[in-house]
């Protein structure tokens, strides 16, 4: 059972590659990165969603503040200025201008200014009796506005030529041939290549011997008086 399902998967691997190798080549396209907003766009909205933790007895409370106004849990006061927070293209975040006092406690000075939901750490309320914490803002978008998302162009690529691969097919011109096709590997012996002399060879100045004709034997070589 084993090896048919082996089998089966090997014919449809091959089935595959030949689908695949068969398939035309298609130039390649410009993809346009996708359209964000800037790092620093944030988009005012109308309501802050405000968590406040008792310490005394462990109770969360959320409270939904419209901007411009404040809400009270026991003896906290809760006040929104401002709440934005980033559009859908963007990390999610809110931040909250928040104004905050404990009846309670006179001795403590209030707080006044934004908290952010992701990075909590960076303001926070030192009462020993409550914990606040910014989670989100709702409510109908208002100023500041994200405005419209940026144009962005798909890239126009240049036409590349296809590179010939080592030991493939050269081109049908090359230099050097007369008739544009592949040049010869070995000289024909109809059409004999003259081969040039050594660089740096002395031209030879004797005169070439006159040609015999055919049948006639050559005569004997003069004999050098030098040598005698």
């Amino acid at each position: 059972m084993m090896k048919r399902h082996l089998t089966k998967a090997l014919l449809c691997g091959a089935a595959g590659a030949l689908l695949l190798g068969s398939a035309p080549v298609r130039a390649a396209t410009g993809v346009a990165p996708p359209a964000m907003y800037p790092a620093a766009t944030w988009q005012g909205q109308s309501q802050a969603v405000v968590r406040v933790l008792d310490r005394l007895d462990a109770h969360l409370e959320l409270l939904t503040i419209p901007v411009g106004g404040s809400a009270t849990y026991h003896s906290l006061s809760v006040g929104v200025e401002a709440c934005v927070s980033r559009p859908q293209t963007l990390a999610a975040d809110a931040g909250a201008l928040l104004h905050l006092k404990d009846s309670s406690d006179p001795q403590r000075p209030p707080f006044d200014g934004w908290m952010l939901a992701q990075e909590p750490s960076v303001a926070t309320y030192g009462s020993p009796l409550y914990d606040v914490r910014v989670v989100s803002c709702a409510g109908a978008p208002t100023a500041p506005q994200a405005g419209p998302l940026p144009v962005v162009k798909a890239p126009v690529l240049a036409s590349a030529e296809v590179p010939v691969e080592e030991g493939g097919d050269a081109p049908a011109s090359q230099p050097g041939s007369a008739s544009g096709g592949p040049v010869p590997l070995a000289p024909d012996s109809h059409n004999p290549i003259p081969l040039a002399p050594p660089s740096g060879a002395a031209p030879s100045l004797a005169p070439a011997a006159p040609a015999q004709p055919s049948g006639q034997p050559l005569p004997p070589p003069e004999a050098d008086p030098g040598l005698e």
